[in-house]
């Protein structure tokens, strides 16, 4: 018998979090609803924390995993109770064009809100989600542990960023920034047998980059990172580079460091916003590709499920931290520290 009520963490204001009693959301057919038990508190997260980007109180989370708790009548999925799964929480339509090409993160058309007692949230930090049965995903190796399992949504975020630079086996690729997403892209292009460099003023993150397969790592205190990226390439530059860090004032600079016909993917947002200068001739004749990413696709997601838990990407490392939800303020502040990647809440 499930319960009535459910625990949440809820953000209620600049800075401060609190674990609230809200009803149990009810799945109807078409849904299932998932029991989370691991959440890792994302960059969004902590901006939420921090009293940006949403109105307040919210319920934050989205990098999640948990069992399956429920199949209602109607719901036709081969999904059942006890399942470990993740959860793709982004909602989109699977009607629109974007959809329809595979491109569901890109999906803009109105998205189902969720409320826990009035309280709207993503959802990710409350014990119990309902959620359409397509975008949960059964982990295949049913054994592995659900603390790697909630790294599917940044990985599948990670995933979607390689798909848009079109890396291929034996390729230069630049991974500017250290944090977990930076760290995550450096594991990636590993596993697709490419050489890595990474730029990273921060001693510890070059390290962990590292000791995570990087073939090189650059300080860019000490070196010019462009020209010494030239150097290390025979003066071609590289094949792509991964922008993961949010300096609005460096994003320029890194497209002199690829090669022609090379891509650069802007990774991740800007707060504040602003704009960079880029001359249309430097681009029309060397054909250098200029791109972004957002977000996982559901392809993305699938990949990402069978790459943890065949343990043939290993996150273990970027785990930094673990709390329970009585804690979850604690759990905030240690992720907004600069020495974390993740930091987890347990919810179960």
């Amino acid at each position: 018998m499930l319960p009535e009520k459910m625990k949440a963490v809820v953000v209620t204001a600049p800075e401060k979090a609190e674990v609230m009693e809200v009803s149990m959301p009810v799945p109807v057919a078409g849904e299932v609803l998932v029991k989370i038990e691991k959440a890792l508190i994302c960059t969004w997260e902590q901006r939420i924390f921090g009293g940006g980007d949403v109105k307040l109180p919210f319920v934050p989370g989205h990098e999640i995993s948990g069992v399956v708790a429920a199949v209602p009548e109607g719901t036709f999925t081969r999904l059942k109770v006890g399942d470990k799964v993740v959860v793709k929480t982004l909602d989109a339509c699977g009607q629109c064009e974007n959809c329809r090409r595979g491109n569901d993160n890109l999906c803009k058309e109105p998205a189902k809100k969720r409320f826990y007692d009035g309280i709207p949230g993503s959802g990710g930090f409350a014990q119990y989600m309902a959620i359409a049965a397509d975008r949960v995903f059964e982990m295949p190796n049913q054994d592995m542990d659900l603390e790697i399992a909630a790294f599917a949504e940044p990985l599948a975020c990670v995933l979607r960023s390689f798909e848009n630079a079109n890396v291929t086996m034996s390729e230069d690729v630049v991974i500017v920034g250290g944090g977990i997403m930076g760290q995550l892209h450096n594991l990636v292009a590993k596993r697709k047998g490419c050489r890595t460099i990474f730029v990273e003023p921060d001693e510890a993150r070059r390290n962990m980059a590292k000791e995570l397969g990087a073939d090189v790592v650059i300080n860019p205190m000490e070196v010019d990172a462009v020209e010494k990226i030239k150097e290390l390439t025979n003066g071609y530059g590289a094949h792509v580079v991964f922008y993961t860090i949010g300096v609005l004032k460096l994003a320029q600079d890194y497209i002199e460091a690829l090669r022609k016909g090379g891509s650069i993917v802007y990774y991740g947002s800007y707060h504040p916003s602003g704009k960079i200068e880029i001359d249309p001739n430097q681009i029309h004749y060397s054909e250098k590709i200029i791109t972004g990413s957002i977000s996982p696709t559901s392809y993305g997601f699938w990949m990402a499920s069978r790459l943890l838990s065949y343990g043939i990407i290993d996150v273990a490392p970027l785990l930094s931290a673990k709390y329970k939800m009585e804690d979850c303020e604690e759990a905030f502040r240690m992720a907004r520290r600069p020495d974390t990647y993740r930091v987890l809440i347990d919810l179960a």
